[in-house]
């Protein structure tokens, strides 16, 4: 019988060692300023606009520059065109090879609208944008699009 106690009470004391070890550990609380926050990043953005996947033949180019920081959600952009004469130009978002949904109105004929200018996009805008489905569109009388581009991003 007294060795039956003797490992009971042993196993007993075991067991509370192993708990009161396992109560000593505490865990690391992590806190906002542990945590890692992906880096903002900002891009450059160009596009290079011409009659590629238009069907047709104009003789018509156009250049965006600009740049987009995703802390501001502000793209600032610059178009310049030649050999063409717009009387829409667009930025739309969408599937290469689509009409695309509108997104802004660059120029409008007969309006003082500026070819260069700021946009500030909503979160589902500038996820579009990132993915790289956004493109230039300008419309002549003669056809709709006549000339298009592809945004390209690239990271400062």
């Amino acid at each position: 019988m007294g060795i039956i106690k003797t490992k009971k009470n042993l196993l007993i004391g075991t067991l509370v060692i192993i708990f009161a070890f396992v109560l000593s550990c505490k865990k690391e609380e992590t806190g906002d300023s542990a945590k890692i926050k992906p880096p903002v990043r900002s891009y450059v953005v160009t596009a290079r606009i011409d009659k590629k996947g238009t069907n047709s033949n104009s003789p018509g180019t156009a250049v965006l520059h600009g740049e987009y920081s995703e802390e501001t959600k502000i793209l600032s952009y610059k178009l310049e065109y030649m050999d063409i004469v717009p009387q829409l130009i667009t930025l739309r978002s969408g599937a290469k090879g689509t009409v695309g949904t509108l997104v802004k109105e660059i120029y409008l004929a007969g309006t003082k609208t500026a070819l260069s200018g700021t946009y500030t996009l909503n979160p589902l805008q500038e996820r579009t944008l990132l993915k790289g489905q956004w493109f230039v569109a300008v419309n002549t009388s003669a056809m709709n699009p006549e000339i298009s581009g592809i945004l390209t991003l690239k990271q400062k």
